[in-house]
């Protein structure tokens, strides 16, 4: 994940230079928000820089990590600024659910840019108040999340049907894969309730992911699956809160979408797996 985290930065760098922020200003549909020069050089130095840094020049704070508790407890100790920009492969559910307490706290705009993945799409993103989504943010939602357990343990045993023994070694967290499963749900769940967004905001994408997965010709394991978030569903569930939004990557069929093309597989239009993912479940022969 550390170099893939790195060659999305040097990647996305380059999606800000001046000439392709005005092209893409152009060509972008009028219900997105015009590229603003000074978030564009807020987001570009943030690109550039690991970890969770004041930018001094911009105003801003940089969160360019993962979330676990020694990055985002820096987050708290931060003098405020203009805005705080998040790019990040994401982390722990319930450490997410911590870091999202303390963005609440601190009450500046979150500025979405560059990957937003797993936690960040699912806990950090949906509890932010005032949100800016950059146009070089790509927003997944990571594995088939709300699975019941009927259908987690038949994607697992190859479609095999629990017994009523299974079911029980599960109530009591006896199945240790399934007790993982169950708490990221639960703090998923909880962290939405928190934040007063619909749970569906998460539901729709789980749900699609897993119709889009069964219709595949070959099955990898349910954490493995990626769901690209949309422009839609984002104003469709956090729309008071959207405060800017350009166009983004929300499709692997747009023209120009190239992120992750090269070390992933496609399997639906927003919906896919890292190719190293796929080549273990030995799908790359089928």
């Amino acid at each position: 994940m550390r170099n893939m985290f790195h060659r999305t930065l040097v990647f996305l760098a380059g999606l800000l230079l001046p000439a392709t922020a005005a092209a893409q200003a152009q060509e972008s549909p009028s219900r997105y928000d015009e590229p603003d020069p000074a978030l564009d050089a807020a987001v570009e130095a943030c690109l550039e820089t690991e970890g969770v840094t004041v930018l001094s020049e911009h105003d801003s704070i940089c969160y360019n990590s993962a979330i676990y508790p020694e990055q985002f407890l820096k987050l708290a100790n931060l003098p405020e600024t203009r805005r705080i920009i998040i790019t990040s492969p994401g982390g722990n559910v319930a450490t997410a659910r911590m870091m999202s307490r303390i963005i609440d706290q601190r009450s500046e705009p979150v500025v979405i840019a560059g990957p937003c993945m797993s936690a960040c799409a699912m806990v950090i993103l949906p509890g932010a108040d005032q949100l800016y989504i950059h146009r070089s943010a790509h927003i997944a939602v990571h594995g088939i999340a709300m699975m019941g357990f009927k259908s987690w343990f038949g994607w697992l045993k190859q479609g095999a049907a629990p017994t009523q023994t299974d079911f029980m070694m599960a109530s009591l967290g006896y199945n240790l894969g399934y007790t993982t499963h169950k708490s990221g749900q639960d703090h998923m769940q909880g962290h939405l309730a928190g934040q007063h967004v619909d749970q569906a905001y998460i539901d729709l994408i789980s749900e699609r992911m897993e119709t889009e997965a069964e219709a595949h010709s070959c099955r990898v394991d349910p954490n493995n699956y990626w769901g690209m978030i949309d422009a839609e569903h984002l104003q469709r569930f956090l729309g008071g809160r959207i405060v800017h939004m350009e166009d983004f990557d929300q499709s692997w069929d747009e023209p120009g979408r190239t992120l992750y093309r090269d070390i992933t597989v496609p399997i639906a239009e927003q919906t896919y797996i890292f190719s190293e993912d796929y080549e273990d479940a030995d799908c790359a022969s089928d």
